[in-house]
């Protein structure tokens, strides 16, 4: 176990946010600088951007004039990633030297677009065999299905990725305009955790390239419309996969958003975590397998839980969640001392990751948009109550906030 962990800060006068976690005597150096911008923020006061496009941009920001940025982290001794969630994209890197040189080169990544009609060409191409390979993925499919049902007609339904479709209406025009919309400084954060000297990292980001870049468009958020009824399709596997969805509508972001994902989680490890009755009777009613597994998400407008599996009987097991999944069975099971136990499994996950640089990095960067100190995170934890616990449950796990999909072998 780490130190007790402290940060530095400093927001730069163009709204960059920096952030170093010291780490003295740790040998690996990690960072990330993420933009407050994914798949699902497609929908502007000025239209609809093509679904995938905040992905595109992150395949192609690392495509330079005259060098490709991953071969040059390489160089200097890093491995580098990138990645695009649902309202998130991140650029990262970690390494046992040169962590400046290696800043350098993150930051020239997000600040110098090379977009040409060319290489997005290119780059369309491999992006859909991308899309194609993941169509025979049972997994993906069935989760882009049932996000199709919580949310019908929602950005959050299409793949992040985008489609075969949208892809050619992406171009290197409209990728560098939506690229100067929210790649602003403004709208980004750098995290650094390791054995670095922060007024080092400052002078270099001062120093680095940030461009005059154009006024943000708004995002438009409509109402949802109502919770598909479910469904159900063929595919080629040999055994059928189920997921059951729950929609979470509300209207709370920052604090009150990550505290509520906190204590869903909590209902969800009381009522269906491996320690519970309800998955041990699952498990001799051979309804589940070890695929078995619960999601929840708490973004920004967007707020639900996908429970998901191999099953030998997909509406058994949709009624047996269905069925257990209630107010009054919390309320039944979740004792004050399981209360305690649960709670303090939330707080241990906590502390156990501050032992990964990667961990504390990544939901920095992230916690940063809502407005939450990661390092304070435990004293949100702690604040939680029972009677808080169970009254989420009361409001969310309804019949009419459900939905499910199914997967069924076509029996080839």
């Amino acid at each position: 176990m780490t130190e007790k962990l402290e940060k530095q800060t400093k927001k730069l006068d163009n709204g960059f946010q920096i952030s170093v976690v010291p780490m003295s005597g740790f040998n690996q150096v990690y960072g990330v600088t993420m933009a407050n911008f994914g798949s699902v923020d497609t929908k502007t006061e000025k239209g609809l951007l093509p679904s995938g496009i905040a992905h595109f941009i992150e395949h192609k920001l690392f495509a330079k004039a005259d060098y490709d940025v991953s071969e040059k982290f390489a160089e200097y001794g890093a491995n580098s990633n990138a990645y695009t969630s649902y309202t998130k994209t991140a650029y990262l890197f970690q390494t046992l030297d040169n962590p400046y040189d290696n800043l350098k080169i993150l930051l020239d990544l997000i600040q110098n677009p090379y977009f040409t009609e060319q290489n997005v060409a290119s780059e369309r191409g491999i992006i859909d065999q991308e899309i194609q390979m993941y169509l025979d993925m049972p997994e993906w499919v069935l989760e882009q299905r049932i996000l199709g049902q919580l949310y019908p007609n929602e950005p959050i339904a299409e793949d992040i990725a985008g489609t075969s479709q949208s892809l050619q209406r992406i171009n290197h025009q409209n990728l560098l305009t939506t690229y100067q919309q929210n790649y602003r400084p403004d709208n980004m954060n750098l995290v650094l955790v390791g054995d670095v000297d922060f007024e080092r990292i400052e002078n270099i980001v001062e120093d680095s390239n940030f461009h005059s870049i154009a006024t943000p468009l708004k995002k438009v958020f409509n109402q949802f419309q109502p919770i598909g009824l479910g469904g159900q399709e063929k595919m080629d596997i040999s055994q059928a996969r189920s997921a059951y969805g729950i929609r979470i509508d509300t209207e709370m972001t920052g604090y009150d958003l990550v505290k509520k994902q906190f204590e869903l989680n909590m209902i969800m490890e009381t009522l269906i975590g491996e320690s519970s009755k309800n998955y041990q009777e699952m498990s001799k009613l051979n309804l589940i397998d070890d695929s078995f597994s619960y999601n929840v998400v708490a973004e920004n407008n967007y707020c639900f839980i996908i429970i998901s599996g191999s099953t030998n009987n997909p509406k058994q097991f949709q009624e047996y969640l269905r069925n257990h999944l209630s107010y009054e069975s919390l309320k039944e099971v979740l004792s004050d001392a399981k209360f305690k136990r649960i709670k303090r499994d939330a707080i241990g996950s906590y502390l156990f990751a501050q032992n990964s640089p990667e961990a504390i990095a990544n939901q920095m960067a992230e916690l940063y948009f809502y407005d939450v100190d990661y390092l304070q995170l435990i004293h949100m934890i702690d604040s939680i109550k029972k009677d808080d616990v169970l009254e989420i449950s009361e409001k969310f796990l309804k019949d009419n906030n459900c939905t499910y999909y199914n997967l069924l072998p076509s029996g080839k």
